[in-house]
């Protein structure tokens, strides 16, 4: 067993708590049954993403599982919202998230739709800090599953359908409003979406800067992309998740980085 270090645990306790969160994310919040989970985003004005939020329900309160290096941003931006709704927030530092296979006594395990569970339980000095191999082995897997928690440097720069977050449950399009949903709905009902997520597999070990600029070839073709995130894999090879600006399904077969011409390899 071992602490995921890059996640946090925020606290939104209250009888408003759950009315308040699906007022202020991009989620069908109120559709999340007793003791289950799902995915939002919480968007600013213009609905870019601020952050990923794994919404855990118990009873009247949630608890949401995010990215540790956001925590304290997503806390004091959502406390900006709170006027007369009873509901507090709070960051919960005596409460870590755990991975691995070990014995986990008084954790309550959080399912999530792709696959992937979360275990919740109180944090403990005894717990060792997930290796930098554990965290990439998890982070390959949620990429893989479409789970993104995104850092300070791609905060609010995407919107949610740029990063396919809608194929996680992340995003509704037939709930009430939200900060951003007018920008994210125009953009999807008007058709004018020019860029798009690509899940990418580099034959080669490299640690791309995020937000910073490649390009990607296919035959004659070639089109730009900006780096959202990525893992290393236990084979050398590297998962990039990328931005691409590109409108159809083609798949490129080359990455070129900072100078560097890699292959690109097939699942």
């Amino acid at each position: 067993m071992f602490s995921i270090t890059n996640l946090s645990i925020i606290e939104f306790a209250g009888h408003d708590a759950r009315q308040f969160l699906h007022n202020q994310l991009s989620a069908d919040v109120l559709g999340i049954a007793d003791q289950e989970s799902g995915f939002a985003c919480c968007c600013n004005p213009a609905g870019r993403v601020i952050g990923l939020l794994l919404l855990c329900r118990q009873g009247d309160n949630m608890l949401a599982i995010c990215s540790a290096s956001l925590a304290e941003e997503l806390e004091g931006w959502l406390k900006r919202f709170v006027f007369r709704d009873k509901v507090t927030i709070r960051l919960r530092d005596d409460l870590c998230v755990a991975g691995g296979k070990g014995d986990m006594p008084h954790s309550v395990e959080w399912e999530t739709c792709v696959g992937i569970a979360y275990p919740v339980l109180a944090a403990d000095p005894a717990i060792a800090a997930a290796s930098d191999k554990q965290l990439a082995r998890l982070k390959s897997a949620e990429l893989t599953r479409g789970i993104c928690w995104l850092a300070p440097q791609t905060s609010a720069q995407f919107l949610p359908q740029m990063l396919a977050f809608e194929k996680i449950g992340a995003l509704s399009f037939s709930k009430g409003c939200y900060p951003g949903q007018e920008v994210i709905a125009r953009t999807r009902y008007l058709g004018k979406l020019k860029r798009r997520a690509m899940l990418l597999r580099a034959d080669a070990t490299v640690e791309p800067p995020l937000m910073g600029k490649l390009n990607l070839t296919a035959g004659d073709e070639q089109w730009s992309a900006v780096i959202v995130d990525f893992a290393a894999l236990e084979d050398d090879s590297t998962m990039v998740l990328a931005v691409a600006r590109k409108g159809d399904d083609t798949e490129p077969r080359w990455l070129e980085l900072e100078g560097n011409r890699i292959p690109l390899l097939a699942d």
